[in-house]
């Protein structure tokens, strides 16, 4: 960044298509609509008995308090404390949820990015100067994890693996969970690589990476909404993709996008909700 100036990060902004904006918008729809089908098919797995819009709602404006403010498990459990609470879900069943989604969307990111591997394992062992052999190994053991979907959940299973549910997930649930799992981190990690110059297919297998990349780490960091740390992340590992001040500015308008839109739609969401709870203080029958 020492070689870049506000002024280049000014003209890269200026310079992003309307047809990106777009696609980031709609791909950032897309990203949360997953992390909501996520919750939707926990919860039920996890046998709560709490409503799929409900469920739906309390996700998606979690994830979005804890994309802008960070620390995801608590600014997380805070959500889903408000959201959850006047379903009848007790403190200790919240945080257990709060753990097993933040969990399963974590293993989903580490999961994509072994997909990624294998699909352009080429790509990869050119970019990295390593062998395809040792490409493909380590996308196989990246994408480990996804066994688990198809593991837990079972009344055999010890309770760490959602052991003794009693109506386990069927075999289609469990593909339908991996598969908007890894929805999730393709279209959000899409909704910023469409917002850099002249994105193309091979560039999007190499950026997925190190968008997973940074984002695992930034989560991992405690920072504040990973900001800085995930910024620091992608513009370092994405010379092949675009140039510094591209990146930046991209990184710029994702941030509006992803974070901030989100959290301040939950907000208004639930000032809203809170505001229609509260019961009228005007007198019945009295005149306008």
């Amino acid at each position: 960044m020492r070689d870049t100036s506000p002024a280049q990060i000014l003209t890269a902004l200026a310079s992003i298509p309307a047809w990106g904006l777009l696609s980031a918008l709609a791909l950032t729809a897309a990203s949360y609509a997953c992390l909501a089908s996520t919750e939707v098919i926990l919860v039920r797995a996890m046998g709560l008995k709490v409503s799929g819009l409900r469920s739906a709602l309390t996700s998606a404006a979690s994830f979005a308090a804890s994309n802008s403010l960070g620390f995801s498990l608590a600014s997380q459990g805070a959500v889903r404390l408000r959201g959850y609470g006047p379903a009848g879900l007790t403190h200790g069943q919240i945080a257990r949820l709060t753990l097993v989604v933040s969990l399963a969307v974590t293993l989903s990111g580490i999961v994509t990015a072994g997909l990624t591997l294998a699909i352009a394992p080429l790509v990869f062992a050119h970019a990295l100067g390593r062998p395809v052999l040792i490409i493909g190994a380590l996308a196989l053991a990246l994408m480990t994890p996804a066994a688990l979907w198809f593991l837990a959940f079972r009344r055999s299973r010890p309770a760490w693996l959602g052991g003794g549910t009693a109506a386990p997930p069927s075999g289609k649930t469990r593909a339908m969970a991996l598969g908007v799992g890894l929805g999730d981190w393709l279209t959000s990690g899409a909704a910023l690589f469409v917002l850099v110059p002249h994105p193309t297919l091979s560039g999007l297998a190499v950026f997925l990476v190190v968008f997973v990349l940074g984002s695992l780490i930034s989560a991992a960091s405690g920072v504040p909404g990973g900001i800085g740390v995930f910024e620091a992340i992608v513009i370092s590992l994405t010379p092949l993709v675009a140039q510094t001040h591209e990146t930046a500015a991209a990184l710029l308008v994702y941030r509006l996008i992803y974070s901030l839109g989100p959290a301040a739609l939950a907000v208004a969401l639930f000032t809203a909700l809170k505001t229609a709870a509260r019961p009228s203080t005007s007198p019945r029958g009295a005149a306008p």
